[in-house]
């Protein structure tokens, strides 16, 4: 499994936290977890995601997400951000990275994992019990983009 994981929650198990960037890592044996400290523009940004990727020398990251209804050994492998938000709108181009990034193949599929396409609601939505047809997902359509974005390869499992 992936040595670096993105969460909006704390994991449960952890032996040291440092701030770096907006964020709260969290560090159990050669794991890190990286946890906004809010979810907001201001912590979940490309530039943040870029500094934490050149600081922490992340190539891969597995992202959680709650989704409902919930089916285990699930990974998401497609999104539609149906948030209402983004967090690269007016946070691009920064360094020598694209304006209109290509974002058709984000997700890395995982072996042995049931692949599913998700609808991304946000926090706000995903937690009042808003019902849609489809997969809901709280965050991995916001937070996907972002480290696809600079450059660092994405898978994302549901929880």
């Amino acid at each position: 499994m992936n040595k670096n994981k993105y969460s909006i929650y704390r994991p449960l198990k952890y032996t040291k936290k440092t701030k770096s960037f907006g964020h709260s890592v969290y560090k159990y044996k050669k794991e890190r977890t990286y946890v906004p400290d809010l979810f907001s523009k201001k912590n979940i940004n490309p530039e943040n995601f870029l500094n934490l990727k050149n600081k922490f020398s992340i190539n891969n990251i597995l992202i959680f997400d709650k989704v409902k209804p919930f089916t285990k050994k699930t990974c998401i492998v497609g999104h539609v951000n149906r948030s209402g938000f983004n967090f690269l709108i007016n946070s691009t181009p920064i360094k020598n990275l694209p304006m209109f990034p290509d974002m058709s193949k984000i997700y890395i599929p995982l072996k042995g994992f049931k692949k599913i396409k998700v609808h991304t609601l946000g926090p706000k939505r995903f937690n009042s019990g808003t019902l849609i047809d489809e997969v809901s997902s709280e965050t991995s359509g916001l937070i996907s983009p972002l480290w696809h974005y600079v450059g660092v390869k994405v898978s994302a499992v549901a929880f």
